[in-house]
Parts: structure tokens; sequence; C-alpha cells
């Protein structure tokens, strides 16, 4: 019964033109573009800070927050896949993201364009710039490969290879330049660590630095040329090592091994630094006594700061080298995916992908710079307030949101339903918000004051998924999903004014006229009851259709409904006299690809072909309509034609984005994707 989306977030869009006509709407209708991307702040990934601007992943996307008006802006541009971490360049100019099948694109920050694409046929784990700008490298498996940074001129192949360094036993995890972008480490799953040089150096030997017992985490250089390091394993140990001179340790050798060397091979420094006695050794060891595992670390070489996060949600500031203890604060219930400072180290921003949580804490003054939480299940409705100025989201998680469309920002969330809320509404004064959920309520939400003012209950326990309130405010409907009645309320007084019975299935859709006293009501039965609620005559037509009603809405005016049913065809009737005025065949238009679990291409499939929702412009003139698929269609109201399509989603990570079968994919035991995997994304990383 409940019609869920495919993401959890609201796409907002915007138009400029003129109004009236379908002609009219010709110049405005091609200025619709993607503005914004509401409902999920951050779901996974690395945090980039730049300068005061935060960069976040949203799927297959990047939002941009801007710190200093807490404004959140999302790029038109997006990754094929899920993206799986970004880079930014130091001069802010740059951004490469990467997907979990390995593609990039970089991305100009000020124009907000695509420069190139690259596919780099390995999952990239993580990426960084050196601090000179001039080269990145990324993990790839096994290998650190790094790469000259793609300069502004056209070019036939911008990303140019200059060194590829393997050896580790494992997959590498993460990687850090040091402060004069000559050397880099690298961590790895093999429980070392090992630091290579970025430019060719005749016989250098890359030192490995062991020791851990668990994967490392994080790596960082503490020196500005890279004598001095610190590791950061999953088990909460701290490893602080450092280059020293051989001569120093010439007391040592009687509890060396036979070649001389204390840690083995592994600890040896080839190259210039082998030339003039000097070898890694391990300074001290440290560690962070939490009851969960670390997942995430960051460090900020210039004040010394290590900020570090765990499965439990708690992250921890010590000051490097003395270990410290700066702050220790819980942030959620869930473990913390990522974390960094600002170039400052004034900042630190936080993410929890489980709950969709992004914090920026100022640790000085112990204060939240900026502080979202997205829905944490998926979204089953958005309203636009009567101005326009706010958008409501209905979710899963019991909760309702408001949401800024000048910031992109949540504001405000109300929490009092015990079940997922299915359906949502404005008052056309813009001050009180309506919320339907399954738990048998229909609440009424203060804007002005931030409380729920008004709870509207039925006489027998029901499950209401869908709401309608009249133009005047005062009268509210809600359909339910066992009883198959409708609920009249009066929202002043909360006194139930009627109950309307007469459907055989579930309520889908409510809608009002905007003219007149009529309610229509679409249903599962095969069927659109027309209703006066005012003059209390009850039912006054019955419209029929040959399959499920999914969606109704009425036209501006009041002069027309439409109906979508679940074959796919849009019914355009006259109110008036049930009379019916034309029909939308929308079911090719509305053709969305397959899920992860089908067997068969997307022209082959039937499933998913209908709308499950409808929406007129202000004039009548042109119908909106979309579903489970990609695309929401565009119709012409007096033409029946398709105008336009405008894709959600590029994300192949989606259910109803691929259009073809790719039986490489497809195992005996079923869909590669729907098997069980061995990532460490998929870990409890909550546990002792």
């Amino acid at each position: 019964p409940i019609q869920r989306q495919q993401q959890s977030a609201a796409c907002v869009s915007e138009a400029q033109g003129s109004r009236g006509g379908a002609r009219g709407f010709l110049p405005a209708m091609a200025h619709y573009a993607f503005s914004n991307l509401l409902g999920a702040p951050y779901r996974g990934g690395n945090l980039c800070l730049n300068g005061h601007n935060l960069l976040t992943s949203v799927g297959n996307r990047v939002t941009e927050v801007d710190l200093q008006l807490s404004s959140s802006t999302t790029l038109p541009c997006e990754n094929l896949t899920e993206i799986q971490c970004t880079a930014v360049s130091p001069s802010g100019l740059h951004m490469i993201s990467f997907d979990t099948d390995g593609r990039a694109i970089l991305v100009n920050l000020r124009k907000r364009v695509v420069l190139h694409h690259m596919n780099f046929k390995g999952k990239v784990v993580d990426c960084k710039f050196s601090p000179c700008g001039r080269s990145f490298a990324v993990c790839v498996g096994k290998l650190v490969q790094i790469w000259a940074t793609p300069t502004m001129l056209k070019e036939f192949a911008p990303f140019r290879l200059l060194r590829t360094y393997g050896g580790m036993y494992d997959d590498a995890t993460c990687v850090a330049w040091s402060g004069d972008s000559r050397w880099v480490i690298v961590g790895s799953k093999d429980l070392t660590a090992r630091i290579y040089s970025a430019n060719h150096m005749d016989g250098y030997v890359p030192p490995t630095l062991a020791g851990h017992r668990e994967q490392i985490v994080a790596v960082a250089f503490a020196g500005e040329h890279g004598d001095a390091c610190y590791t950061v394993s999953k088990d909460g140990a701290l490893f602080e090592w450092k280059l020293v001179d051989e001569e120093v340790e010439g007391d040592e050798k009687a509890v060396r091994g036979k070649d001389g060397r204390r840690g083995g091979k592994d600890s040896l420094g080839g190259g210039e630094r082998d030339g003039g006695g000097q070898r890694w050794r391990m300074q001290g060891k440290h560690f962070f006594h939490q009851p969960a595992k670390l997942t995430c670390a960051s460090y900020h070489a210039a004040t010394g700061l290590l900020c570090a996060g765990f499965g439990h949600g708690v992250f921890t500031m010590h000051r490097l080298p003395e270990f410290t203890p700066v702050q220790t604060l819980s942030i959620s219930q869930e473990k913390v995916s990522a974390c960094t400072f600002n170039e400052t180290g004034e900042w630190i921003a936080l993410g929890c992908a489980r709950l969709g949580q992004l914090i920026v804490w100022e640790w000085q003054s112990e204060a939240y710079v900026y502080k979202q939480q997205g829905h944490y299940f998926d979204v089953n409705q958005c309203a636009y307030a009567p101005d326009g100025s706010m958008i409501a989201t209905a979710a899963d998680d019991h909760k309702v949101k408001v949401w800024s469309t000048a910031t992109g920002s949540c504001f405000v969330t109300f929490s009092e339903h015990t079940m997922p809320v299915t359906a949502v509404a404005f008052l056309p004064s813009g001050h009180a918000l309506l919320s339907a959920s399954l738990d048998g309520t229909v609440r009424a939400f203060d804007l002005m004051r931030y409380r729920n003012f008004r709870v509207l209950t039925s006489p027998d326990p029901c499950q209401f998924v869908s709401l309608a309130v009249d133009p005047s405010g005062e009268v509210v409907c809600a359909g339910s999903v066992d009883t198959f009645q409708i609920h009249i309320w009066s929202l002043k007084t909360g006194r139930l004014l009627d109950i309307l019975a007469g459907h055989m299935g579930p309520i889908t859709s409510l809608c009002f006229s905007p003219e007149s006293s009529l309610l229509a009501s679409g249903s599962w039965d095969k069927t659109v009851r027309l209703w006066d609620v005012y003059d209390g005559r009850g039912q006054t037509d019955v419209l029929p259709h040959a399959h499920d009603v999914l969606a109704v809405a009425f036209r501006p005016d009041g002069k027309q409904v439409a109906v979508a049913t679940l074959d796919g065809q849009v019914f355009l009737w006259k109110p008036d006299d049930a009379r019916l005025e034309g029909t939308i065949e929308g079911r090719r238009d509305m053709a969305g690809g397959k899920t992860i679990g089908d067997l068969r291409s997307a022209s082959n499939i039937s499933a998913g072909r209908a709308f499950k929702t409808l929406a007129y412009s202000a004039d009548g003139a042109l119908l909106l309509a979309g579903g489970n698929g990609k695309v929401v269609c565009m119709y012409d109201v007096d033409g029946r034609a398709l105008l336009r399509k405008f894709a959600l989603s590029r994300s192949k990570a989606l259910d109803g984005t691929i259009e073809r079968l790719d039986s490489n994919r497809v195992t005996d035991a079923g869909p590669l994707d729907l098997l069980p995997g061995g990532s460490d994304d998929e870990e409890d990383d909550s546990g002792l």
C-alpha cells in the first residue's frame, strides 16, 4: 500500500519563463534544470573541506555546502554509480570523484562543468592530491598510482600516468602525501604501511612499516620533509614512526639480528635515505581504549591534532606527538563513517552514512557550525508550501521533515508518529502542516511554534495512506488502506464530521476541487468516486476504469480531473457530468529500466510502467506525471502529447535505471548484485 520511491531524496527543479498555454510554456520548459537534492545530506564516502565549503557525496552526485551561509547546492554533474571517494585540489579549482566501478570525472568547481572522464579499471578506495597540486595518488586494488593533474587545455589523453607502485599483499586502504610532495605513504589491509617516492630514484627500496594487528585505517606524515609519520589501525592502535640516523643507534647493534637491522628487511629505507645511514624506527605506541572499532581518522599537520571516529558513534581528538586527549564526544548511535579537518584545523567535518548525518564541529568553542540529518528510510511523499519556500517530506522512518528551498537545509523535524508516514500536505495559509501515518492518526503541526497542535483519530483502528485538505483549510480528509473508508474531520475543533464508505479497495489518492465542493477519491477497486463533502449529499458520481487507480489530480480551475491507472494510462474526466474528455497513453513513455533481480531486459518487462503521482501546472496547460521509473513526463493537456522527459538519475546502482541485461553478472545462484559479499563496508564495526 505504500508508494515507495527509489531514492530517499526529493529532487527540486526550477523553471523560468512566461506562463500561459502550451506554446507559452515552451520557452520556460527549456529552462527546467536540476537545482538541488534534498533529503540526504550524506550517504557515504569521504568528506572534503575546501575553505568554507564542504563537499559531500550523496549517491552518484556531490553536494557543496556553504558553511558561512548554511546553504547547500548539488552539482549538476553525476557519476554512473555510487561515489566511493572524492578529492579536491589545493587550489580548490578541480575536484575528482570516483564511483564504485572505478570511473572518475574531473570537475571544474567554479564553473560546475565536467572537464574529463577516466576509467581506472578497478575500485578506487582513496585519492589525495599532492600539496603542490601537480599530481594525485590513487589506491586501486593492491597498487598505488600517481597521475599528473590534467590541465585546462583540450587534450586527447588528459590523464597521464607517472608512477605505479606495488608490493602489497592485500588491497590498499589509505594514502597520504608529505609536505614537500616527494613522498607517499600507503596503508594496506596486509597490516603494513609502505613509503614510496613520488619521483624516480635509482636503487630505492620502499620501507615497510609493520607491527599492526588489524588493517590500517589512516596514515599521515608529521614532518614537512617526510621524516616522521603516523599509522592508525582498526583496533585503535596509533604507531609513531621516525626516520633516524643509524649512527645514533650504534649501541643497539647487540640486540639486533645477524644482519645488523633491528626491524629486519621491512624497516629498510633505501635510495638516498639508506645511503645516508637512515632507517625508519618506531618511536611510540598509543591506544585509544574505546569499546568499538576505529572506523576513520584524520590528522592535521599544522596543529598536530588527530581526530578518530569509532563504530559506536564517538569521536575523539588528541594532540600529537604527546597523545594528549583534547575532546571526546558522541554524535550518534551508529558508526562515524568519515572525518576531516579544514585548512586551519578549527573545524571538523563528521559523517554517519547509515543515519545520513552530517556535522561540522568547531572544537575550540564546542559549537556546531553545521548539522543536518536526512531520512533513515525511503521517502513516501513530498509537498510544496503555497509560497514555494518550503518542502515537506514524509518517510518510513516515522518522521516528517521540512526543508528550505532557498538553503536546501532541514530546519525542523517532527517525530511524533509511531509508524511510517505515508502522506503530507500544507494548509493553504502555509502556517501549518498535516501528515497521515499508518499508526492511524493525522497530525497537524504548527510551523510558527514547531509543535503538534492537533491529533485527528478514527473511532476504529485503521491505517491512513492518503490525505487531502480543502481550499479553505478547515476540512481534512484521509483515506485508509484496510477499512476502505474516508474520514473527514474539522481541523478547528478536531471533531470527526463524517465517514464516507463505498470503495472496495485501499484508497490511494484524495484530491479536493479548487473551485467546488467535490472530493475525488481513487482506489484499487478500479473506480474514482466524486463526493460532495459540504452539502452532505455523499457520493455523486462514479468514474469506472479497467485497472487500479493510483493517482488523482484536479486541474486548478476545477473543470478537469486527471486519473492515473495501473496500465500506464492517464484519463482526463470532466467532473461536472462525469464525461471522459481524453486519454494519454503513457505506458511507453514511462518505460523504466529493469531491477536488480530481473532476468530480462527492460524492453521485455511490463512491471512498473505506471504513473503514481500527477500534478497540473498553474494554468492547467501542462501535466506532470511520475512513477517508479527514472523519468518524469510532461504532457500537453489539450494535445495529449508528450512534450519532454526529465531524467531523475543516471545511477546504475538504483533499480529502474539500467536498460539492458548484463549476462556476465548473472550466475547459477542468481544475480551477482544480490549475492552476499565480503566487503568491509558491510561489516559491523560497532562490535568489540
